[in-house]
């Protein structure tokens, strides 16, 4: 039987497939957050809040075959995008099937005047981020490309969360370049060969969760979350009886001075950028809430061995980081006690989210997202403009697939600078509080640029400090279908929808 090597000790093969089905199909454990998406997909089958789906826009003179070749060269490579779900004795397994292939459908809008265009191509991202995926027959991963003209295109790739996490997408969109190049110069692609698959680092991270080591992160857990109170930022609007997903994004740019002025701050305060951005975040929880306990829930790449880098999978994993703002401390102060939520944080992340909930054992809400609904991600952008072939691809912001959370604030290091964002469910707030919220956030750390040895409580938040809101921002009625378009936007795109043309598959 074939055999791959431990993530732990590469050097050293000791993991082996648990069994064939048939010829062409193995089958594998899941993971603990695999698991956890598995068992939402059943109650609430291909929900689109599930997906990763993500823009590139590819300028030059585009092989559409070629580019559906690279494209299926990743799918051939990492394992995990071959990959469905199954159950098999009362347990979702992982299904590897040995081969597997994606089409690219091509939409023609070159035809279509600016403004056209402009509509249709958001309308069919919005379109193609939403479609559902069928965790049992795959594929897993899907792409999509539309002509803007006759050398530009944009490129939409959607993957299902249970096989992927925003770093995959660097990987992802690294392998495009290095595939499309070597077909088009009919030479070897320059990658690595992977020491490993994910599904063979799932038997290793399953043996891992079970040890009795875990008991000191029970203790932890249990201790730290006990009792938490509710925490909601004000609704503008009331809270359905059955959770929805509608989700859009709102952004606002952070200057390069500003954050570059935050950077060196966070240093000389002996703490990182993102601990400084999220004390600012928990200011900002306790201003609209009136509450002193505070607790934000955050994602963790969960890459801890340099061998995983190069895989693609699901790896992130969640903690909710809980800080106590009582006394009016200074924000020095605040920083400090963050900073040490963060340490332990860190400390015990081995205990799986989904393992805290079922030591936790909250009552479940129908209508709430398990334990928290106000989530913080801070990242890197691991997608970077590349050059190939006599093609330039760069990324471009991403529509919302859905809304996990009730409200989640992101950070995004971008190469010409930060972007600080809200994904928020578009029927529990409305666009304009939302813009007023980033606002507030990057007046906050111009407040704390210039001045930070305040109490928290001498901290302003002036309400005219939101961006101004994008046409296409949806207006919140829980009765209209779920499409995040003004009226004049759904209209003007019935009526160009028969100007684009699908172009066969090549």
């Amino acid at each position: 039987m074939e055999t791959r090597n431990n993530p732990s000790t590469v050097s050293t093969p000791v993991l082996e497939r648990l069994g064939t089905l048939g010829e062409e199909q193995y089958c594998f454990p899941t993971t603990i957050a695999q698991q956890t998406f598995w068992f939402l997909d059943q109650l609430e089958r291909g929900n689109p809040a599930w997906n990763i789906a993500v823009r590139f826009r590819l300028r030059g003179r585009l092989d559409i075959s070629t580019l559906e070749r690279a494209l299926n060269e990743i799918v051939s490579r990492h394992e995990v995008l071959r990959t469905t779900f199954s159950l098999i004795d009362g347990q979702p397994r992982q299904i590897v099937h040995a081969t597997a292939a994606i089409p690219l459908p091509v939409d023609d809008l070159s035809r279509l005047s600016q403004t056209e265009r402009d509509v249709e191509e958001e309308r069919l991202s919005i379109q193609e981020g939403e479609r559902r995926f069928d965790l049992k027959h795959g594929p897993l991963i899907r792409a999509r490309l539309l002509k803007l003209a006759e050398q530009e295109h944009m490129l939409l790739v959607t993957m299902h969360h249970i096989v992927s996490d925003g770093w995959s997408i660097g990987i992802f969109s690294d392998e495009v370049g290095a595939h499309y190049a070597a077909f088009a110069e009919k030479r070897p692609a320059a990658t690595h060969e992977l020491p490993f698959q994910f599904a063979d680092y799932t038997i290793w991270q399953n043996d891992r969760t079970q040890k009795p080591a875990l008991e000191i992160h029970r203790a932890y857990w249990k201790n730290k979350l006990a009792a938490l109170p509710p925490l909601e930022i004000p609704l503008d609007h009331p809270r359905p009886a059955l959770k929805t997903h509608n989700g859009y994004i709102l952004s606002t740019a952070l200057p390069v001075s500003l954050t570059d002025a935050l950077v060196e701050f966070s240093s000389k305060h002996g703490c990182t950028f993102y601990t400084t951005a999220l004390s600012v975040l928990k200011m900002l929880v306790q201003h609209y809430t009136l509450q002193n306990d505070i607790y934000v829930g955050t994602l963790l790449a969960g890459r801890d061995r340099v061998e995983l880098e190069p895989l693609i999978g699901l790896f992130i994993s969640t903690v909710v980081l809980r800080t106590d703002l009582s006394g009016d401390p200074t924000f020095p102060e605040l920083l400090d006690r963050v900073k040490k939520t963060v340490e332990e944080g860190l400390e015990h992340q081995d205990l799986h989210f989904q393992q805290v909930v079922e030591l936790l054992r909250p009552k479940r809400d129908p209508s709430r997202p398990v334990l928290y609904g106000i989530n913080f991600i801070y990242q890197r952008d691991f997608v970077k403009p590349g050059e190939f072939a006599g093609l330039t691809m760069t990324p471009v912001p991403s529509k919302s697939p859905g809304a996990i959370y009730d409200i989640n604030f992101f950070m995004v290091q971008r190469t010409d600078g930060w972007r600080f964002s809200c994904e928020y469910n578009y029927d529990l707030y409305d666009a304009e509080s939302v813009s007023r919220m980033l606002g507030q956030m990057r007046n906050l750390f111009e407040q704390i640029a210039k001045n930070s040895d305040r109490r928290i409580s001498e901290f302003t938040f002036p309400d005219d400090v939101g961006d101004p809101i994008p046409a296409f921002a949806p207006h919140t009625k829980l009765s209209s279908p779920r499409t995040p378009a003004t009226p004049d936007l759904k209209s003007a795109a019935s009526s160009i929808a028969d100007k684009s043309v699908r172009q066969p598959r090549r």
